[in-house]
């Protein structure tokens, strides 16, 4: 059986829901709410960006939203009157984006109750193998790598732990220059040889772990989305905001992340593309279809599309996971099943599915 994850914001969320609100990983709605407490002076750029421009306040409840903001200013790059001012607020807003992900996850330590853990470890006891389970996720923390570098260390899976959890090999990139801090202080991942049939960990959205190296620390333009800068990766669970590379001489790294805008093909860098096509090509042959905390958003064109087309060779069983009925309906008017399992939690899903049960 082809088993496929398909991973949103929620998924994260559901293991520290009961934080506070700033605590928790963001959201499009009210993200800059937030963001005006933990970073004011990123948010600050925005709002005034957006006040002087389009005369409205991203922090009313109507206007707060990070795609809308964000694909409005991203469009403003590119037009020749608004680009100095728009570029200095994008890059505020990719920043507050990448350093409210890595405020709220970094310190999600993980465990076996938390609920992606608990449900991989379900399929595996019950004889699925991970070359068929792929995780496609549209979250750029790292929790998905942490769960199965726990899974891979017990000791009953100990003889599948390179293909429980291979990295970088998850990340089906193909080879990269893999870098680790000087001090080794902290708790890193561990390289593995690549192998075959390993669980793939596809991250269409990019990843807070993969990153590009620049000079300034206020990369030009086209230096941020040049679709073939170098892609790196580092060893570092935790990723701090402003990561620097010290070699030769010390640069400023960027995180390698596709921002909520409409048509992010334009912003993809070449080496995701291999990735998207990875998870096409795994949703095509899916079996099942896990679809935990992920709404697919109505402007996420090409997140719809891939899902729709996929729909058409595989025909696959599909589950939705999320606190929200509506994100039901959104997946039977995208993928047309035959049937369609909604649950409202993750405990309630383990609790029906015949694999996990028990």
């Amino acid at each position: 059986m082809k088993l496929v994850f398909i991973l949103g914001a929620g998924a994260t969320l559901s293991d520290v829901a009961t934080r506070p609100l700033k605590e928790r990983p963001p959201l499009d709605r009210g993200f800059f709410k937030i963001a005006k407490i933990a970073h004011p002076t990123l948010a600050g750029t925005v709002a005034s960006y957006m006040k002087s421009v389009y005369g409205y306040d991203i922090y009313a409840t109507d206007a707060d939203s990070l795609e809308r903001v964000m694909g409005q200013i991203y469009t403003d790059t590119f037009n020749p009157g608004l680009k100095r001012q728009a570029l200095r607020a994008f890059r505020s807003l990719l920043r507050l984006f990448n350093r409210r992900v890595a405020d709220t996850t970094n310190d999600i330590r993980p465990t076996r109750q938390r609920w992606l853990y608990r449900m991989l470890a379900g399929f595996l006891s019950a004889h699925i193998a991970p070359k068929d389970i792929s995780i496609i996720t549209y979250n750029q923390d790292l929790q998905v790598e942490k769960s199965l570098c726990l899974l891979a260390e017990r000791s009953r899976w100990s003889a599948l732990s390179s293909q429980i959890f291979n990295f970088p090999g998850c990340y089906s990139l193909g080879p990269h220059t893999v870098t680790s801090p000087t001090l080794k202080t902290e708790e890193l991942f561990s390289q593995s040889e690549p192998v075959e049939g390993c669980i793939k960990v596809l991250k269409l959205h990019g990843s807070l772990n993969w990153y590009s190296s620049h000079t300034s620390a206020t990369p030009s333009q086209n230096a941020m989305f040049n679709p073939r800068r170098t892609l790196n990766l580092t060893t570092r669970r935790i990723i701090p905001p402003d990561m620097t590379v010290t070699g030769r001489r010390s640069t400023h790294a960027l995180p390698i992340v596709v921002p909520p805008v409409t048509h992010k093909s334009s912003v993809l860098h070449d080496d995701l593309r291999t990735v998207w096509r990875s998870a096409e090509d795994a949703l095509d042959k899916a079996d099942e279809l896990i679809v935990f905390g992920y709404s697919c958003p109505p402007l996420d064109f090409e997140s719809a599309n891939q899902l729709r087309r996929s729909q058409l060779k595989s025909q696959a069983k599909v589950s939705v996971i999320d606190p929200d009925g509506n994100i039901a309906a959104r997946y039977i008017d995208l993928l047309k099943p035959e049937s369609l399992a909604y649950y409202r939690t993750a405990k309630s899903f383990i609790g029906a599915h015949p694999l996990l049960a028990g």
